[in-house]
């Protein structure tokens, strides 16, 4: 007992007065939060900038592709035209992004611009990805730090694919944000226990699950987070310090209380229900349809049957021959039996999907894909470049910081939920980048943490063996995976060979030297012979000198879109115009990108003053028309046309300069009652033309004066855009279409 005090009596307390924030601390909180604003601003600028840069250079187009993004993209159209959905493809696929697709492109059939429907797309997903950009901030804010909010932001601002990701029309980047939307609001839901963050949470997975039915199984994460907080909340402060028996003790005795179930219950039953409510109307269409209870689509087991088996073009096409709500539970059936036969041939694949998992994926496509199948790779190279080292970096320090001890709570269960699940998918199946989103967002947000508190996580670290060994191991592990599955040092080396010589080969070719542009890109080829786009390059050069046999001999037996593009022009100039229209329309239809404006930019076809249009011989010349058909006149005679879609250009090279009195004659018909056509020549000079609909008329034009001399005519093209399906209830054209054009002729010097 201290001295002077009797028994009974207390201490007194020094006197101490109780903190309270002062002005200056208050202001410099209101300063920091106002600076982090402006930083996040800053960065939903820069993230607007080098996306729409992106788009600058991006010639991909769902229009014009056979994959699953222009498959998309024509559901998305028909719904929008016609108000039918149909699971038309060989399966049945989830709907929301279709949806939303549909609603822009309706909206720009009720601007008047049919065209414009791609932009607003493109515009609505790049905007939900800048809305990614504070949400992520908040998101890592509030499990770690505002530092780390502000790393993790910067992430998702500059990393590669996330610039490339909502450019396109695929699934994924709908997913993308819905998967984020409902991470960060479970948070707000953790920090202010009120129900509607809950719902909300329900409804984004919801809608996350409508876009990629994996999120719908992962509904089984959030209620098991569920139930760990609420184990969390209910437990004494003392019981989370105590040996770890006595913690689960404590555990399992809530377990038996009833108010705890009741309380997890009831949180369920608001997280359930809001899922519920976007995912039941599909499950029930789905029901009504097709009479099978089908949650989202029918994408898995077929697909994990086709990767089991050879022949998967073989095996889709049996499926097609199926009625569509039988093709899911013939491939479950066929599944069961490959498996009873053989049940480890599920896990075939699984080492090399997980190889494939641990890639450099930028420098994999540039460096070692023979084909770049239209991406934009060689323009946006220091940022592709940039984004791989970037993942290899937030990959090190986010498999360091996943195995220091919890900090977060239970949350980072979710996440490793999420992680594992994603990663078990593409073991089974196959390895889509785009499907390995998930894996990069968990790893990116701890390695902001790690990034943002060094220190804190390697003292955490050292306190614990066993979180230490894990923080060694799992990154030793990745170097492992990732340089035993590439030499990449000799393959960069090799690639900037390539590189460089295809530099010196596009200067002589822009300059005029064939020459040179000749042994650069040889040198090119020899760099890397299995490049395609070397060949292609090559080729192309080939090609301008008339050197067709060699020019053939260089593209190989490759079945590369570009290369039967230059097999269709030497075809087409030698004078074998079914091989050359064989060849462009096979390109055509594969190419993913508008043949049309590639042609025009890349190809210098023979002179003529006369084009046909129509039948396929006319790449080169043209841009801006739909495909090639035919038509019957009253006397039975035969032609071919294009419809003009809008906006089009037809650049002819003529076999001499133009004389005076020069005329084009262009052979059309309108649309409907007639079109308005305004057609404007090279000088500038501009007409406009009534073209009778419906009949097929020859339309005469005097060569402005200003164009005495010139030896290359080029005509522009606009007339208004109507939709046949719109106009007809029984019509199944989707197609923006303007008028018909048959045939374009020079006349030299007919007028007098």
């Amino acid at each position: 007992m201290a001295e002077g005090l009797t028994c009974g009596q207390q201490q007194p307390k020094p006197h101490t007065r109780s903190w309270k924030p002062t002005r200056v601390v208050i202001a410099w909180h209101a300063l920091l939060q106002r600076r982090h604003a402006l930083l996040i601003a800053g960065l939903m600028l820069l993230g607007l900038a080098l996306r729409l840069w992106f788009l600058s250079v991006n010639a991909l187009d769902p229009r014009f592709s056979m994959a699953d993004d222009g498959d998309y993209y024509y559901r998305a159209q028909r719904f929008a035209i016609t108000g039918q959905y149909i699971d038309d493809f060989w399966l049945i696929r989830p709907p929301l992004h279709v949806f939303l697709f549909a609603l822009l492109l309706r909206i720009s059939i009720i601007l008047g611009d049919p065209t414009m429907g791609l932009t607003l797309i493109r515009a609505v997903q790049i905007g939900l990805f800048l809305l990614t950009i504070p949400v992520g901030y908040d998101l890592a804010r509030r499990l770690f730090n505002p530092r780390a909010g502000l790393i993790f932001a910067t992430l998702l601002t500059v990393w590669y694919p996330l610039i490339e990701l909502p450019i396109h029309t695929f699934s994924e980047p709908l997913f993308f944000v819905m998967f984020m939307l409902h991470l960060w609001l479970l948070l707000r839901w953790r920090d202010a226990r009120h129900r509607h963050w809950l719902v909300g949470a329900g409804l984004a997975l919801g809608l996350a699950a409508l876009t990629r039915s994996p999120a719908l199984y992962a509904t089984t994460f959030v209620l098991g987070w569920l139930a760990l907080v609420t184990l969390v909340e209910r437990m004494e402060p003392g019981e989370q310090t105590v040996p770890w028996q006595h913690t689960l003790r404590a555990w399992l005795d809530q377990l038996r209380n009833l108010h705890f179930l009741g309380l997890t219950a009831r949180r369920w039953a608001v997280f359930l229900v809001a899922f519920v409510l976007v995912v039941g109307p599909w499950t029930f269409r789905n029901y009504v349809v097709y009479e099978r209870f089908i949650p989202i689509d029918t994408l898995g087991p077929p697909n994990l049957w086709l990767d089991l088996l050879p022949n998967r073009r073989e095996n889709i096409a049996l499926l097609q021959t199926m009625p569509q709500a039988d093709r899911q539970a013939f491939a479950v059936g066929e599944l069961k039996r490959i498996l009873s036969d053989d049940p480890l041939r599920l896990w075939q694949n699984a080492w090399p999907n997980f190889q494939h998992i641990w890639k450099a994926q930028f420098v994999e496509d540039f460096l070692f894909k023979s084909n770049f199948h239209t991406r934009p790779l060689r323009a946006v190279w220091p940022l592709g470049i940039l984004g791989d080292l970037l993942w290899f970096g937030f990959t090190l320090c986010g498999l360091a910081a996943l195995a220091a001890p919890l900090r977060e709570g239970p949350f980072r269960l979710l996440l490793l939920g999420w992680l594992g699940y994603t990663v078990l998918t593409v073991l089974l199946l196959h390895v889509e980048p785009r499907y390995l989103m998930p894996i990069w967002l968990v790893l990116m947000l701890y390695a902001a943490w790690a990034l943002s508190a060094p220190a804190a996580m390697l003292g955490m670290l050292r306190r614990s063996r066993l979180s230490g060994g894990l923080a060694l191991l799992l990154p030793a592990a990745f170097l492992t995976l990732f340089f035993s599955y590439r030499t990449y040092p000799e393959a960069l080396s090799r690639g900037v060979q390539r590189e460089w010589h295809y530099l010196a080969g596009a200067r002589a070719a822009a300059a005029g030297d064939t020459a040179a542009a000749v042994a650069a890109f040889e040198q090119m080829v020899a760099a890397d012979p299995r490049s395609i786009d070397g060949r292609v390059e090559l080729a192309r050069v080939l090609l301008t000198q008339a050197r067709y046999d060699e020019a053939l001999a260089v593209l190989g037996n490759s079945e590369a879109n570009r290369a039967n593009v230059l097999r269709g022009a030497i075809a087409r100039a030698r004078g074998n115009p079914d091989l050359a229209a064989a060849y462009f329309r096979d390109a055509a239809r594969w190419e993913g990108e508008d043949l049309q404006e590639l042609t025009l930019a890349w190809l210098a076809p023979p002179p003529t003053t006369y084009l046909n249009l129509g039948n396929d011989l006319d790449y080169g010349y043209l841009t801006g028309f739909s495909f090639g058909e035919q038509a019957e006149l009253p006397n039975g005679d035969q032609l071919t046309y294009r419809w003009l879609q809008g906006q089009g250009r037809i650049s002819l090279p003529l076999p001499e300069p133009l004389p005076s009195g020069s005329r084009v004659t262009l052979r059309m018909a309108g649309g409907g009652a007639g079109t308005p056509l305004r057609l404007r020549f090279s000088d500038g000079t501009s007409t406009s033309v009534w073209v009778t609909g419906g009949m097929w008329r020859a339309y005469r034009l005097v060569v402005p004066p200003a164009l005495v001399g010139q030896q290359h005519l080029t005509l522009r093209l606009e007339a208004p855009q109507f939709i046949p399906a719109l106009q007809d209830a029984a019509g199944k054209d989707l197609r923006p279409l303007s008028l018909m054009i048959s045939a374009v002729q020079v006349e030299i010097g007919t007028v007098e």
